[in-house]
């Protein structure tokens, strides 16, 4: 989205609405936070079967890919919803997929940084794959982490079925080499059986359905000792196998689905709740006080044990909080306080202080300490913890630099790359004079709105700034090459869910908990600024772009001297 809107020079709002029209057209897919080319299978029979239950095969393939990680080593089968997850997959880096559908491989082999391998044996036109003996061959050589398969019908006594010999002998092969077997089935094919069962229930780790899947069917999966995710365009809900007793129910409210970081949040959670076997209800608050407050009002009414709410809008802060305290329902926040909740997340202030130090130090070296404006890029939205986040970064600025009250210039970001263009954009005719211009911001995407409100007026190289996240799309702006945003500060959305689900289970056990559980935050630094700086003395943690960018987030190998992670979460 950020990159269409800057790139065409219009809103969010703009983009969303082209987006979601070209998309009824059928020429593009919508993913988490942007679209992809609909890359039309070339096959006219598989993509009629694109066409089959589409929106339900969409939901399923959707939060099938959140269960996939950078670097995994996956297994997708040649059905149309593989093809579909293929492209909620467009994001992910680094992956290992074997699949036995030519238009899944096809597409998957469009990220350079996947290594694709086709199992190989009999072309079959009408299916789009290949299958065979060579192909069962090369999976028995080969072990991976997850398969996601798809199936034709279920017997009987629940077992996934195919209506083809060939696809049958080839699943089974993928289903031995598994080390977890998630199936793909929308709820029309509960009714159905097919002419041979790949798999048997003790084999199946999870089913993925749409929520129009029946009670007595749900009930017999998770009997079976199956996990099941049942999803909708409005929730999703992932329910334990029927063995775990009483399992624990919780509601998550996430941000907006649709914003890398808070995406990052909700997938590992998403992996934490299944690793921990508890009931996982799933919305999204769009960045919207009254959905919150909807949501809110959806887990009360389906009794959920705890809720954890990552919620904007400060103004409903008491509000959401009332509701779920006359329930009795114990609340997590995520990096936004709320009254009365136990909260997870950002260390606000300490990470400003990190991000002010930065640019402090990059104006003492490089500007002579002279600084003519600055522009702080708040949230007041969000309230005033969220704010020390700006105050760190003025209070890191102003130790080093001397800047007058006057020279401060605060803006209302809205939390986007939109409004932080725009704003930004308005204020710059104004500042003519000013040369050295450091810009405060509350994330990374308002980081990138700013930078490019500065390029758009041809005076890029008049301002610094530091993102806050590093998110994926701070990161990609962090290494490019005439980049102005000169650091981030990362806060490891990705790692919340253990940290979530762990702090839910001692509150829920009645054991003590601390009130606050905070990111150890981490200084991402791109190249050209260790060229140009002198950080020998920083009194911050970092390291390079390059290094964090070919780890796994914590697992680095190259650490140069005093850069180190020692851990993500610690109480305060």
């Amino acid at each position: 989205m950020v990159v269409l809107a800057e790139t065409l020079g219009v809103s969010d709002v703009t983009i969303r609405t082209d987006l979601s029209a070209l998309e009824q057209e059928k020429k593009i897919n919508r993913i988490h936070g942007g679209a992809v080319l609909t890359n039309q299978p070339r096959s006219q029979h598989f993509q009629s079967r694109t066409h089959v239950n589409e929106e339900e095969k969409r939901w399923i393939a959707r939060y099938a890919a959140e269960l996939v990680e950078d670097f995994d080593t996956i297994i997708l089968d040649a059905s149309t919803t593989a093809y579909h997850m293929a492209e909620y997959l467009a994001a992910c880096q680094g992956l290992t997929v074997f699949t036995n559908g030519v238009e899944v491989a096809y597409r998957l082999a469009q990220n350079a940084s996947n290594k694709v391998i086709l199992t190989g044996g009999l072309l079959r036109l009408h299916t789009d794959s290949v299958g065979g003996q060579f192909g069962e061959s090369v999976l028995g050589s080969v072990k991976v982490r997850k398969a996601f398969l798809s199936c034709t019908g279920w017997s009987a006594s629940f077992d996934p079925m195919d209506d083809d010999l060939f696809e049958v002998q080839t699943k089974k092969a993928m289903v031995a080499c598994a080390e977890t077997v998630i199936i793909l089935v929308d709820s029309t094919k509960f009714s159905k059986q097919g002419l041979a069962a790949f798999a048997n229930t003790s084999q199946i780790d999870r089913v993925i359905s749409d929520a129009q899947i029946m009670d007595d069917q749900l009930s017999a999966l998770r009997q079976a000792g199956i996990q099941v995710m049942v999803c909708s365009n409005y929730s999703t809900r992932i329910l334990t196998p029927e063995d775990v007793q009483k399992p624990i129910r919780i509601g998550f409210a996430n941000l907006n689905d649709e914003v890398a970081f808070s995406m990052a949040v909700r997938q590992s959670l998403v992996r934490a709740a299944a690793t921990h076997k508890i009931d996982l209800l799933l919305t999204d608050n769009r960045e919207d006080g009254v959905t919150a407050l909807a949501n809110v009002e959806y887990f009360i009414a389906e009794k959920v044990d705890l809720v954890v709410e990552f919620n904007l809008d400060a103004r409903y802060g008491n509000v959401l909080m009332e509701r779920l305290r006359a329930a009795v329902i114990p609340v997590i926040a995520i990096d936004i306080p709320l009254p009365g909740a136990t909260f997870v997340g950002v260390d606000n202030y300490k990470a400003g202080l990190m991000a002010g130090s930065l640019l402090g130090c990059y104006a003492i070296q490089q500007w002579g300490g002279r600084v003519d404006k600055v522009l702080s890029l708040d949230l007041p939205l969000s309230g005033v913890i969220p704010g020390t986040r700006m105050q760190g970064q003025l209070d890191a600025l102003r130790e080093l630099i001397s800047i007058d009250d006057d020279d401060i210039i605060h803006l209302d970001s809205k939390n986007s790359f939109e409004q932080s263009r725009q704003t930004v954009a308005e204020v710059l005719p104004a500042l003519k004079a000013a040369e050295r211009i450091v810009v405060l911001c509350i994330n990374d995407e308002t980081a990138l709105g700013a930078q490019t409100a500065f390029e758009e007026a041809g005076s890029g190289q008049r301002m610094i700034t530091v993102s806050l996240g590093a998110d994926q799309v701070g990161l990609t702006a962090l290494q490019k090459l005439d980049s102005r945003i000169i650091g981030a500060v990362a806060f490891f959305p990705e790692q919340y869910g253990e940290t979530i689900i762990s702090t839910a289970l001692q509150i829920l056990g009645g054991k003590p908990t601390p009130p606050a559980i905070c990111t150890q935050h981490l200084l991402i630094l791109p190249a050209e600024t260790l060229r140009i700086l002198d950080l020998s003395r920083f009194p911050y943690s970092g390291i390079t772009a390059e290094d964090y960018a070919e780890s796994q987030r914590g697992e680095f190998v190259n650490q140069p001297k005093n850069l180190l992670l020692k851990g993500v979460m610690e109480s305060s």
